[in-house]
């Protein structure tokens, strides 16, 4: 019975000290993640003008690609 109470008294130990140092992350490592979701997601939202021809033109170079490619054929950037 003492060898439970100690076994048990040991993880929760372990499991606080692991709370409290985080969970194996550091702050900047979830900074990081958090940044990248944020401009993933409004890439994703954006707004891109387009027409019935399916052809979207460049920002960068203004260079016209196919929509379903999705990237510019000139400079490679995301149309």
């Amino acid at each position: 019975m003492n060898e439970l109470l100690g076994v048990l008294i040991l993880v929760l130990l372990l499991g606080g000290f692991s709370v409290l140092t985080g969970g194996g992350r550091s702050a900047s490592e979830l900074r990081m993640r958090r940044r990248w979701e944020s401009s993933f997601e409004s890439e994703i939202r954006r707004v891109r003008p387009t027409d019935a021809t399916g052809v979207l033109m460049c920002r960068r170079c203004g260079a016209s690609g196919s929509e379903r490619a999705g990237r510019c054929p000139s400079c490679g950037a995301i149309l």
